[in-house]
């Protein structure tokens, strides 16, 4: 009778662990979609949510709100989507174009109604 010896895979576990870990952190990353810009360097805080904030270059109408801290319990999306639009305003001075916001607990993008 032969003995079977078990079959090893040929991929390291650290090495699966490690490219896990890696594709995790890049979810994390706080960047817009192209054709956007930093307007606050600062991070911006209402009522307890952190956002730093992008508007489409050039001074376009177009902007987005990311969330960048963690909040437990999760927040409401309805909840996230009012702070984002008062700190959205609170940045650019212009109020938000009735309609156009959209978003949820991570993501909110918006367009602006300002003068021209």
């Amino acid at each position: 009778m032969e003995h079977i010896a078990p079959v090893k895979s040929s991929v390291p576990r650290a090495l699966i662990v490690a490219l896990g870990l890696t594709a995790l952190t890049a979810c994390a990353l706080d960047s817009p979609q192209i054709g956007k810009v930093l307007i606050t360097p600062q991070p911006v805080v209402v009522e307890g949510a952190t956002f730093r904030i992008f508007r489409q270059m050039g001074g376009g109408d177009r902007v987005e709100a990311h969330r960048i801290n963690v909040m437990v319990p999760p927040p409401s999306r309805t909840a996230i989507v009012a702070k984002a639009a008062i700190a959205i305003t609170r940045v650019t001075g212009c109020p938000i174009k009735a309609g156009s916001l959209i978003g949820d607990q991570a993501l909110v993008k918006a367009e602006l109604d300002c003068p021209i």
